[in-house]
């Protein structure tokens, strides 16, 4: 009976990928790095992704005995361009870095198995002469560690291998931050200590275009095709990077981003996976099926860098540490970051925590935190920020209430979403969190509304006019049709302005493996009661379709709720009938407003049973107060953590 079990199961692995057929002229990319024998090199120094010569040939087999089918890139290129058509289950490998263990471990099995391959070269790590060494991180290798000019002319020659740009000096970490935080050479601006001053757009662009240029200048002298293809180190780039190599010959580059590509593609973007040791065959099947990794839910705590601030920088760095054990002791994957300064709680940034063009800085410290949070608690890392409430002082035009003229004193201070000079303002500050930050996603603050009697600002009545529609609030209002489709428009304009904000941010973030992810949150009353959409200018199912997570404000006390856990049971039922589980967070509250309290931990622990119970995937609370311990970890942590199988924690 177990014979035929693990025979059933063998067969389950052998056909799967019939299974999951890719589609015609799709391709997958496999990114290797160093190769070793264990058998001739048993003292050889081992890095991050290097894979064994035995491990290597076990999935040159499987490629050969599954019906997948290497090609060349000139093969996907002919196929772009319609003059062919790739074979079914098409495979590029490729090789990052450039280490001598490629000619003489990888070069000669792909010489016998026919199999075509792409190397990556970091031009600077071949300028060392013989016997010199090579700065490699934050060791030095000999130079006979990497190829040499003789061996790659020769395996050029041989039709089986193209060689791709690395980029010449850009595979190490720079100073991105005055806390001396290495971040990725590509993707960062380099923080100079001396004159503590950060490189400029104009400067970090000509370092780039200098290299991309230097490296087709060496490979033409040495007698080599100059690359068409740049892979990115680290598998780090963003919009802009891509733009400018593709300026500088390269309209081809490789990324880490997980995923099959399509021949029809543009190119400029083309997903790999990262292959080391641990990939076993049912990993590797699944891999060059192009199988996407599987979403998780998401486990959040919300966190105010208001809080990590202190005059005192010692005092300031005792904070961070609390929160980086904190986090990576909570289990949590992901947290929302606040980016911008708000010490007197008005929901209002009158500062920010990056550098920017438009308002002071109270402190340079949303890079230095996200990266310590993501690189030392395993984090994924959403930069908090508000899409209206910023502080510009009195030449900006602010939302206005019709029966006023004025600001709405019980509602946040918001610049008018219809003046361009508005928002050409909050498009620069995007666009500077992007350059400047390093994380994966924005959180849209829930400043992001407009009342049943905003906004009757100059520019917003001429954008009225051009809907068709009154220009008038007044008239608007007292017109049904009008005031409902007036409702309906200002909730889509609400949501076409963030993208536009994200898209500035987009151009210099730095993406490892995932574009960036937009969340928004969104007050309960717009779930509970779809009319309610007039007095917010929000709607959950519009959400749902424009952002990759819609974080609902779940929070009963701050509804003044006498029947809480009823309550949340409602909004989760009504939520996941309206959205389904997949976009939809819920943000319960660690803090009662009314009296500025603490909510009793097991109060907090049942409202996250509650939701789950009913079926949410993702949660999280705000605020965390990683300083006084509030909420206790221990309590809360069983029902939060995605860890199932906790210990102490110590």
């Amino acid at each position: 009976m177990k014979t035929v079990i693990c025979l059933a199961i063998l067969i389950q692995i052998l056909f799967s990928s019939a299974a999951l057929a890719r589609p015609e002229n799709s391709y997958v990319v496999l990114a290797y790095h160093d190769l070793y024998d264990v058998k001739l090199q048993p003292t050889k120094r081992i890095f991050a992704n290097t894979v064994s010569r035995d491990r290597f040939i076990e999935h040159l087999n499987w490629i050969k005995q599954n019906n997948y089918h290497p090609v060349s890139f000139q093969q996907i290129l002919e196929a772009k361009a319609g003059k062919s058509t790739l074979p079914q289950n098409a495979v590029l490998l490729t090789f990052d870095d450039g280490y001598e263990s490629f000619y003489t471990t990888a070069f000669p099995l792909l010489k016998l198995y026919g199999y075509p391959a792409v190397i990556g070269l970091v031009g600077k790590w071949l300028e060392s002469e013989p016997g010199q060494e090579v700065q490699y991180g934050k060791t030095n290798l000999d130079r006979k560690h990497f190829l040499n000019w003789a061996q790659i002319r020769e395996m050029e020659a041989s039709g089986l291998i193209e060689f791709a740009s690395h980029t010449f000096n850009l595979h190490y970490g720079i100073f991105a931050n005055p806390f001396g935080n290495e971040q990725p050479a590509a993707v960062s601006p380099q923080f100079d200590k001396s004159s503590g001053q950060y490189e400029t757009p104009v400067q970090y662009e000509q370092r780039l275009r200098n290299d991309f240029q230097t490296t087709r200048q060496q490979m033409k002298s040495e007698g080599i095709r100059e690359p068409r293809i740049l892979i990115w180190p680290y598998g780090a780039y963003s919009e802009q990077s891509i733009n400018f190599a593709r300026e500088e010959g390269y309209p081809f580059t490789f990324s880490l981003d997980e995923g099959y590509n399509l021949a029809s593609d543009t190119g400029d973007h083309v997903y790999r996976y990262l292959m080391d040791q641990e990939i076993g065959l049912e990993h590797f099947d699944r891999i060059l099926q192009g199988e996407p990794k599987t979403p998780v839910a998401k486990r959040i705590l919300h966190v105010d860098l208001d809080y990590v601030y202190d005059s005192d920088p010692k005092a300031m760095q005792k904070n961070i540490d609390l929160l980086i054990e904190r986090v990576s002791r909570f289990r949590v994957n992901t947290v929302y970051l606040q980016a911008f300064a708000d010490p007197d709680g008005n929901g209002v940034a009158d500062k920010l925590y990056f550098p920017n063009r438009h308002l002071p800085v109270r402190a340079d410290i949303f890079n230095r935190v996200a990266w310590q949070l993501r690189s030392r608690a395993g984090v994924r890392i959403y930069a908090w920020m508000p899409v209206l409430a910023f502080d510009l002082g009195k030449d900006y035009q602010y939302v206005t209430d019709v029966r006023t003229g004025k600001p709405a004193p019980e509602h946040y201070l918001r610049l008018s979403p219809f003046s361009e000079k508005n928002l050409q303002a909050i498009d620069d500050i995007y666009e500077d969190l992007g350059f400047y930050g390093k994380f994966h996603g924005i959180l849209f603050h829930d400043d992001a509304f407009l009342g049943d009697f905003e906004d009757a600002s100059p520019e917003a009545q001429q954008q009225y006019s051009a809907w068709g529609l009154d220009a008038s609030v007044k008239n608007i209002r007292d017109d049904i049709a009008q005031f409902k489709r007036w409702s309906k428009l200002k909730t889509d304009y609400l949501i076409k302005i963030t993208h536009r904000f994200a898209q500035r941010s987009n151009r210099y973030f730095a993406s490892d493996g995932q574009r960036l992810q937009l969340a928004r949150n969104m007050y309960a009353q717009p779930v509970l009661n779809p009319n309610s959409e007039t007095w917010y200018a929000q709607n959950l199912e519009a959400f749902a379709e424009a952002y990759d997570d819609v974080a609902v404000m779940a929070m009963p006390f701050m509804e003044q709720q006498k029947h809480p856990e009823k309550w949340l049971r409602r909004i989760s039922r009504v939520a996941l009938d309206r959205i389904g589980p997949d976009k939809l967070v819920f943000e319960l509250q660690a803090l009662d407003w009314r009296n500025n309290t603490p909510v009793p931990d097991a109060v907090l622990k049942r409202q996250m049973q509650i939701i789950t119970e009913e079926g949410l995937k993702s949660f999280g609370y705000y605020p965390d107060d990683f300083i006084s311990g509030v909420p206790d970890l221990n309590t809360v942590r069983p029902d939060l953590s995605l860890n199932s199988t906790l210990g102490s924690g110590k």
